[in-house]
């Protein structure tokens, strides 16, 4: 087995991991229990992806490569998304208050007529 990637958490390592396995690379996750019993402690360095052919190194090394080259969400595009959604919720909202008024009528009415 060759450390083939070190992530900055466990979340990390999990993920690389997860993506190298989809691609029919065999990996695993180690240093897992190492980093819980330091606890809130900065990790130093226990979260590796292992791989365990090292035949898959050059493909592997080309997978994490373009893993690192991945650009996250722009800051605030996530508080961009949840404002528009916004007027969107309110007239759901809006919606269900005027199905509940409608559904007492039909039943004040329809109890008035029994």
């Amino acid at each position: 087995m060759k450390t083939i990637y070190r992530a900055a958490d466990i979340l990390e390592a999990h993920i690389v991991c997860g993506m190298l396995n989809a691609e029919g690379i065999e990996a695993e996750v180690a240093g897992f229990y190492q980093q819980g019993a330091v606890g809130q402690l900065a990790p130093q360095d226990f979260a590796r992806v292992m791989l365990l052919d090292e035949r898959d190194e050059d493909r592997a090394e080309r997978l994490i490569a373009d893993y690192e080259q991945r650009d996250p969400d722009p800051p605030g595009q996530h508080e961009q998304s949840s404002e528009e959604g916004a007027p969107e919720a309110e007239e759901s909202s809006r919606l269900a208050w005027w199905l509940v008024i409608a559904a007492l009528v039909v039943l004040v009415v329809s109890w008035g007529m029994s």
